[in-house]
């Protein structure tokens, strides 16, 4: 279940809008912050910041993706059920 009190900040219609973006990814299908982003019509600092919240709620696994250079690509999996 998403929290039922947000830090401020965060609104409770923004945070369904990106964690149903997540779900609609498919099973063990991981998305970036862009690609939430993207989907959700907010920008990457936005959806990267409900990102983090649900993944320290435990409603979201952060997986990093290492490329050949640079730093890994942040992804995140939807594991709230």
């Amino acid at each position: 279940a998403l929290p039922a009190r947000l830090p401020k900040g965060f609104s409770v219609p923004t945070l369904r809008l990106v964690a149903t973006a997540l779900q609609e990814a498919g099973t063990g299908v991981d998305r970036s912050a862009r690609e939430v982003a993207e989907a959700c019509g907010i920008s990457r600092v936005s959806a990267r910041r409900y990102l983090d919240l649900l993944t320290g709620h435990g409603l979201a696994e952060l997986r990093p993706r290492y490329g050949a250079t640079g730093r890994p690509e942040h992804r995140y999996l939807w594991t709230g059920g």
